[in-house]
């Protein structure tokens, strides 16, 4: 379902209807990948996620990552994360997903990174 219906889009911008189905799917991916991080025991305040579209209009994206520090030893299995994002995407509103990519958050937000040994 898009946020703008086809037959009431004649005589409107083409670039704003690019731009409002763009976002739509954008929504439906963010949704996506909620979904799937619940399903695979990821509880909603231990991670942070971020899509980067790989297309101007908004087909392929990557899905960005960051677990807070408490979920790096958890139960929680990344494993089946991508797969279920990667289907549920692409059932749901033709969207391809390229890569789920996980990364540690910092223990604290404004620790500085470690000196390089030199």
């Amino acid at each position: 379902m898009t946020v703008l219906d086809k037959s009431t889009s004649a005589g409107l911008d083409p670039a704003a209807v690019r731009k409002v189905e763009r976002a739509d799917r954008r929504a439906q991916l963010f949704a996506v990948v909620r979904e799937a991080m619940a399903q695979c025991g990821f509880p909603a305040e231990g991670y942070r996620f971020k899509v980067v579209a790989l297309d101007a209009d908004g087909w392929r994206y990557l899905v960005l990552v960051d677990l807070a520090p408490a979920l790096e030893a958890s139960d929680a299995d990344p494993g089946p994360v991508q797969g279920l994002v990667a289907v549920a995407a692409k059932m749901r509103a033709g969207i391809v997903v390229d890569g789920v990519y996980w990364r540690p958050a910092a223990a604290e937000p404004g620790a500085d990174a470690p000196a390089a040994a030199g």
